[in-house]
């Protein structure tokens, strides 16, 4: 695994929310409202200048409906078919999986 430096991951995290943002139908208004921040706050994250705070972190990632560790990778989405397959394999390799799979579908809710 290649290691990352601090100004990629703030970019990459600031892509990524703002990829969720959009894909909710959020301005960075709204969200900067649904969130308790300053819509310059938003924006300078977004922008890659500026981490969240922790808290802050979590309230974006629960507006936006994912989970924070999603919005620190940047890769592309695989189709639903693909998921869906990957999924189940999972599963069936390690039974473990389904109790904090489930939990964090309930998280979602």
């Amino acid at each position: 695994m290649r290691e990352i430096e601090a100004a990629e991951l703030k970019k990459t995290l600031g892509k990524r929310i703002k990829f969720f943002r959009k894909k909710q139908g959020l301005s960075q208004t709204q969200l900067a409202e649904l969130v308790n921040i300053e819509m310059k706050s938003l924006s300078r994250i977004e922008s890659g200048h500026n981490y969240p705070q922790c808290e802050n972190l979590v309230a974006i990632a629960r507006v936006l409906k994912v989970a924070p560790w999603q919005l620190y990778f940047d890769e592309k989405e695989p189709d639903l078919e693909t998921m869906k397959k990957e999924i189940i394999s999972a599963i069936d390799k390690d039974k473990s999986k389904i109790t904090p799979l489930y939990q964090y579908l309930a998280y979602l809710r």
